[in-house]
C-alpha cells in the first residue's frame, strides 16, 4: 500500500538527516544535536501515549502558558490558544475511537540558534464512530520549547480532508 511505504521511506530520510541518537549535523548556521532519547523526546511520547488512551491532562503540565499552535500553515494570524486545542482535540475524540500512531517517529533537535524542537513523524490512524471506516493520515507534529515547557506546536496533515470528516459525521 502506497502510504505504507511512503511513512517509513520518509521517517529514514529524516531521522538519516539527524545521523541517529546523540548524532551532529553540519548546517551553514553550525552544528545540530539530534537525539531521541532525551528527556523532551520522551515526554511528547509519553504525552501522545496519552492522547491515544484519551487522557489529554498530561498536556496542561506540558504546555507553556501562552502555547500556540499552528495546524497546516506558519501564516500569521492563524494560530490558536490551549483552549481551542482542547476542544478541538476533544471532538476528535469524541468522532474516532481506536486512535493509534503508527510508525511513531521521534527526535529533538537543539539547534545552534538556541531553539530545541521536537518533531514527530507517524501514520494517525483511527475509526470513525459514525461510519465506522478506518481513517489514516500520515501526521508530521514539530514542538518548539521554551526551557521544559512547549511555546509552539505545528501540525501538518491533509486538513482538508480532516474537515471533511468532521462535516459528514456532523461535527
Amino acid at each position: 500500500m502506497r502510504i505504507q511505504l511512503v511513512l517509513p521511506s520518509l521517517c529514514s530520510l529524516v531521522l538519516a538527516s539527524c545521523g541517529g541518537v546523540g548524532a551532529h549535523r553540519a548546517t551553514d548556521a553550525g552544528v545540530v544535536m539530534c537525539t531521541t532519547d532525551d528527556q523532551k523526546s520522551l515526554a511528547i511520547a509519553d504525552a501522545l501515549d496519552a492522547y491515544a488512551a484519551g487522557d489529554l491532562e498530561v498536556f496542561a503540565g506540558l504546555h507553556a502558558p501562552n502555547v500556540k499552535f499552528l495546524w497546516g500553515t506558519r501564516e500569521a494570524g492563524t494560530e490558536f490558544g490551549a483552549t481551542q486545542w482542547r476542544q478541538g482535540i476533544t471532538t476528535q475524540q469524541r468522532l474516532f475511537k481506536d486512535i493509534v500512531l503508527v510508525d511513531r517517529q521521534i527526535t529533538t533537535g537543539r539547534y545552534p540558534d538556541g531553539n530545541v524542537w521536537t518533531a514527530v513523524w507517524c501514520e494517525w490512524t483511527g475509526r470513525n464512530s459514525v461510519t465506522d471506516a478506518r481513517s489514516r493520515y500520515l501526521l508530521h507534529l514539530s514542538y518548539k520549547w521554551d526551557g521544559d515547557k512547549v511555546a509552539e506546536e505545528y501540525g501538518f496533515f491533509d486538513a482538508t480532508r480532516y474537515q471533511n470528516e468532521l462535516k459528514a459525521a456532523g461535527f
